[in-house]
């Protein structure tokens, strides 16, 4: 699994306000599961550059884009739970296993994907 991964899946199983709506076995990395019970959220990455420093040290900086879908049974269930995943997220640094300096910043919130046959609906 990807470092930007596992920090922010880190991030969201210990939000409170998240996980009342949204339980931690329900916020996976990868491919959410066909058939899995919803409210749901997946985790993937987006890219991971590295920054190109003047001199090669001991320390390797990162930048990755993570990008975590909402599923929802309904656009209103989907929108709330994406202000709690905003709102757990931003602005923290969480301590991941074999990472330092980890800080995590809330970007931009992406289209919507909508399967009414299913019932999913997906942002």
């Amino acid at each position: 699994m990807a470092d930007g991964i596992a920090a922010v899946l880190q991030i969201l199983s210990n939000d409170g306000p998240l996980t009342a709506v949204v339980p931690t076995d329900r916020i996976i990395g990868g491919v959410l599961p066909q058939g899995m019970t919803l409210p749901a959220i997946s985790i993937s990455e987006v890219s991971a550059v590295p920054l190109k420093m003047l001199k090669k040290g001991a320390t390797r900086f990162v930048v990755s884009r993570i990008q975590a879908t909402v599923h929802s049974p309904d656009q209103v269930q989907r929108h709330s739970i994406i202000k709690l995943v905003r709102n757990a997220g931003d602005h923290e640094t969480p301590t991941v296993a074999g990472l330092t300096n980890v800080i995590c910043v809330a970007d931009s919130v992406g289209p919507d994907l909508v399967m009414p046959e299913a019932a999913i609906y997906q942002k």
